[in-house]
């Protein structure tokens, strides 16, 4: 389980590479052009993650959200900015930036601070209150699934084996380029999928939201370095359309996760002025 949430917040998006007999094909200007196929680097890229001890993320993520109630349209935009270090062999991370939310009239601006060690357990910073909160175990798994970092890599798989085809697998000078359109009924379960990671259990809405929800103008990124197939770069443009009880709902959400210092990140240690300062909490 520990390796499986340091794999899935390093980048096991990744696994959308699925087996493909094909080669990249070649940009403008590729003069190193290498002839492994889409399995072969799928199968690279994965024994790489496996042996990745630590890992540097930058986030960025802008979403806008358009709601039309009783005929009337009202927009909710975020924007999230966001690094991440993480460690294996002891399993940590800690996590720094800003989420910034504007409801209509309302502007927040909330600083976003996170550590969890294997040893020690999951800080929390809670900036509407400016106090540090430790969470208790139970709680773990949830804050974990909220932010991403606990996405099951093997389900993610198994939900996009229909999309195998549907991969563009390019090349230049020094990376895989892996592109993946979203538009159709079939996307429909994984974003659905993905939604119940981040935001929790939606059963209970499930089937009117499938029913009602389309796609416009989607894709995933993700680009691979030749030569280390280190996972550099995972975009993700999704414009998501919604129509719940005759109201309609416009998602316009762009996600960008770059990755560096592979393998050159410290042992992560929780300050003591915050394990001092943390009160217990159920969060």
């Amino acid at each position: 389980m520990k390796r499986k949430i340091f794999l899935a917040a390093t980048s096991l998006s990744l696994l959308t590479i699925a087996a493909c007999g094909d080669t990249a094909t070649p940009t403008s200007g590729v003069k190193d052009e290498s002839n492994l196929t889409l399995q072969e680097v799928y199968n690279k890229a994965i024994e790489r993650q496996q042996s990745l001890e630590s890992v540097h993320a930058k986030l960025e993520m802008n979403q806008a959200t358009e709601l039309s109630i009783d005929g009337q349209s009202v927009m909710l935009t975020s924007s999230s900015n966001l690094t991440m270090d993480m460690t294996q062999n002891p399993l940590s991370f800690y996590t720094n930036g800003t989420v910034d939310m504007n409801m209509g009239d309302e502007k927040v601006s909330m600083p976003m601070e996170m550590y969890m060690t294997e040893k020690d357990g999951f800080f929390f910073y809670n900036g509407q209150n400016e106090q540090w909160l430790k969470l208790p175990e139970s709680q773990q798994e949830l804050l974990l699934q909220q932010t991403g970092a606990q996405a099951d890599a093997s389900e993610q798989l198994e939900q996009l084996k229909p999309f195998i085809e549907d991969f563009t697998f390019k090349q230049d000078n020094d990376s895989y380029l892996l592109t993946l359109s979203i538009e159709g009924e079939k996307f429909k379960e994984f974003i659905l999928s993905q939604m119940n990671t981040s935001l929790g259990d939606l059963t209970e809405v499930n089937e009117e939201i499938y029913t009602n929800m389309s796609f416009k103008d989607s894709k995933y990124e993700i680009v691979i370095e030749k030569d280390t197939f280190d996972t550099k770069q995972i975009d993700m443009d999704l414009t998501l359309l919604m129509d719940i009880e005759g109201q309609t709902t416009k998602v316009e959400s762009d996600t960008k996760v770059e990755y560096s210092k592979f393998d050159e990140m410290d042992q992560i240690k929780i300050p003591d002025a915050v394990k001092n300062k943390a009160i217990s909490s159920d969060f």
